[in-house]
């Protein structure tokens, strides 16, 4: 099964990611956008996923995945005891390509 260390590696062996702190977590960035957090005790990761496949998750593996909601804005809860490392990896890469290949959000001035 995966751990905390597992996600690390994987976050950041993906081009151009970096590591914040965020909230008192450690952060995985691309291009400054978070696309994975790691939880407060280590224990579970969340990542930016399609709504279409975060849908899937909650409702064939709820034992594994949960939404985490923070106002309108919608991401998965991983429980990384949960997860085997080859699903953990697939998952990081989801959730980077989210981040990485989405446009950029215009600023009002």
């Amino acid at each position: 099964m995966a751990t905390a260390n597992d996600l690390r590696k994987l976050a950041l062996a993906l081009e151009g990611a970096t590591e914040v702190g965020h909230f008192g977590s450690p952060s995985f960035r691309v291009g400054g956008r978070i696309f994975a957090q790691m939880s407060d005790k280590k224990k579970e990761a969340i990542l930016k996923l399609s709504p279409a496949h975060q849908e899937l998750l909650f409702e064939v593996r709820p034992e594994a995945f949960s939404p985490e909601i923070w106002g309108n804005i919608r991401w998965t809860r991983a429980m990384l005891g949960e997860i085997p490392l080859d699903e953990l990896k697939v998952l990081v890469r989801e959730a980077y390509d989210q981040v990485a290949k989405a446009p950029k959000r215009k600023t009002k001035r």
